[in-house]
């Protein structure tokens, strides 16, 4: 039991370390030059594919590894969906936080420690509710589905891998 509570104890600090470095990661992808790429077609899905598949990267090796550890479906599926949740609590608290600061382009006038004209806190809830509060929800549903799904996925294709010598599996010689 204690081993499965460090694992999964793991599985939530790199959640939180990689949706910090996702919000890093999303801000230099924004600001490279494709040089003659620029122009080409290509340069759309590539962005997709880097914007949306670095989310993969801390998942699989959470998912394989609890396949790996593990006998039971719900076990991969559980670690899936957590990791990606804690990555999305910490990203859009991280957001919340720049947006407190006033370190958001053109949200600098929302700076809680700065002058607060008449209207500053209607104004800060709103935009509090419709960038933060609002896309956490609908990415967190993303990240339980997802993250369940990919769990699932992972203990579908190498369970039987993993667990090809124990008795109940693969070739009895």
């Amino acid at each position: 039991m204690f081993r499965l509570n460090r694992r999964f104890f793991i599985y939530i600090v790199l959640g939180i370390v990689f949706g910090v470095i996702d919000w890093f990661y999303l801000d230099w992808l924004a600001h490279i030059s494709w040089g003659a790429l620029g122009q080409s077609i290509l340069v759309v899905p590539i962005i997709l594919f880097m914007n949306f598949g670095i989310w993969l990267v801390p998942l699989l090796p959470v998912v394989i590894f609890e396949v790996k550890h593990s006998d039971k479906l719900f076990k991969p599926m559980l670690a899936g969906a957590l990791t990606w949740c804690c990555a999305m609590v910490s990203y859009y608290t991280y957001y919340a936080a720049l947006l407190s600061l006033g370190k958001l382009i053109n949200l600098e006038h929302l700076n809680i420690f700065g002058v607060k004209y008449e209207t500053f806190w209607a104004e800060y809830w709103s935009m509090f509710k419709r960038v933060i509060l609002n896309q956490f929800l609908e990415w967190v549903v993303i990240a339980i589905i997802g993250g369940a799904a990919v769990g699932a996925l992972a203990f579908k294709v190498l369970h039987k891998k993993f667990y090809a010598n124990k008795e109940g599996y693969g070739l009895k010689l």
